[in-house]
């Protein structure tokens, strides 16, 4: 297992969607509406008949509590983010019973900030071993300032006694020029342009700072984001292309 399926492990196994589920209140069908307001809450659930009942700001009524509205305690975080950008609240049981409620609203919490900066990584982490084992001759492909700067920088670690190489130096932003050169991005995605690959990992890049300095906006919407997720899964899910130089 490399450094990247160690981070993959991490960020999509063994961090669930828990630490930024709400407890769930069960409410009265008496006075389920009052407290919404009173809480200022957009659902609500109530037990009636030994039914879960919930009700959503909008609706027409209270309707019973679907089984494709439930997730499991033991959901990735990075799955939950993916489906809450689809629904915008599920339900989690604890035995058997409802007892957890995410939405929206809860990805702007810091697990979910945290595992974002860890979908960036897994990126970075696996971009720099495809050029490690496949791009002898990868420094043609950025410039003579930025390839300096990995140098000054390598040459700073060595001197701290790090155990480190070169590539382990290059910026996120290097890999969008190392991967655009002679289309390599294609190896990715045949359907890639250069545009879009290019917009898409300067958008990551921004995307990382903002994380990296706990920005309290980060610049984008949650659908935005969510496409950036699924560019990630695309390249690191993809068995690894050969390049060529």
């Amino acid at each position: 297992m490399n450094a990247a399926d160690r981070l993959r492990l991490l960020f999509e196994e063994q961090i669930n969607v828990m630490p930024i589920a709400e407890n769930l209140l069960v409410f009265n069908e008496s006075n389920f509406r009052e407290e919404m307001e009173s809480r200022n809450f957009h659902t609500a659930v109530f037990k009636k008949s030994g039914q879960y009942w919930k009700y959503d700001v909008g609706e027409s009524g209270p309707s019973p509590v679907e089984a494709d509205e439930i997730i499991p305690q033991d959901t990735p975080l990075i799955k939950a983010f993916r489906l809450l950008i689809a629904k915008r609240r599920y339900f989690i049981e604890e035995e058997g019973q409802l007892a957890y409620i995410v939405t929206r609203t809860d990805l702007d919490k810091i697990p979910v900030r945290i595992g974002l900066f860890g979908v960036i990584s897994i990126l970075e982490t696996h971009m720099k071993n495809l050029i490690r084992n496949y791009l002898q001759t990868w420094e043609s492909s950025i410039s003579a300032n930025r390839l300096n700067n990995a140098r000054d920088l390598y040459e700073w670690k060595k001197a701290r006694k790090e155990e480190i190489d070169l590539v382990q130096c290059l910026q996120f932003g290097d890999l969008g020029s190392i991967f655009s050169k002679q289309q390599r991005f294609k190896k990715f995605d045949p359907a890639l342009s250069r545009e879009g690959f290019t917009d898409m990992m300067n958008d990551l890049g921004k995307l990382r700072d903002a994380l990296a300095h706990s920005q309290s906006s980060l610049g984008f919407s949650w659908e935005e984001i969510d496409q950036m997720v699924g560019f990630v899964r695309k390249i690191i899910d993809s068995p690894d292309p050969v390049f060529e130089g």
